[in-house]
């Protein structure tokens, strides 16, 4: 083997190289490790209170029905808040009432599958901003609060409104599953 030592072109190749890497190395800043995440830590979700209620005018409300016909219905308007937005999924809030009462329709002739119907159905109803088309606003207008939903009460029969019943109905509402309200509300019916 022969020594061969290493030329003066290859000492500047290798002292523009040290240079450059040091360069390089002291110009560049690293990327953390750690990302600061708090920027999606929501304080206003601590702040968050959820609101709910049935639209009425006072804890007994009076319903005036027409007993004209044998099974009456009316609705009831309930509102609530917005959730935070971190809790809106394709522009919409995950929030639901469900709807129930000890009540049922009792017609009078003990047939189990009519008498023992509930006046409200078992199923639950979304909350939603209220729509806007060609500048007006469609259907219910929220008075308080943001978002609104519907439920329709009935069949309700005539003898229960000549009697003048009182139905007791109890909303419950899940804001994402992470929140509940309930409401209660006393319907007096009352004949048209």
């Amino acid at each position: 083997m022969q020594n061969k030592k290493t030329s003066k072109g290859e000492w500047i190749l290798y002292f523009i190289l040290v240079i450059l890497s040091c360069i390089g190395l002291s110009s560049c800043t690293p990327d953390s490790l750690w990302e600061d995440h708090s920027k999606f830590l929501l304080n206003d979700e601590e702040n968050y209170t959820p609101k709910a209620f049935i639209v009425k005018n006072k804890q007994y409300q009076e319903v005036y029905l027409d007993t004209l016909q044998s099974d009456t219905y009316f609705t009831l308007i309930a509102e609530a808040n917005k959730m935070p937005e971190r809790y809106r999924y394709n522009g919409e809030y995950n929030i639901w009432a469900s709807f129930s009462t000890p009540n049922r329709y009792n017609d009078g002739t003990n047939t189990n599958y009519i008498d023992n119907v509930p006046y409200v159905s078992g199923s639950s109803v979304r909350f939603d901003a209220p729509r806007e088309f060609n500048g007006k606003v469609q259907g219910y207008q929220p008075k308080v609060l943001d978002l609104y939903a519907k439920q329709n009460v009935g069949p309700i029969h005539k003898s229960a409104v000549k009697q003048r019943d009182t139905i007791a109905i109890y909303m419950d509402v899940t804001f994402d599953d992470e929140w509940f309200v309930r409401d209660t509300l006393f319907v007096v019916l009352r004949a048209r």
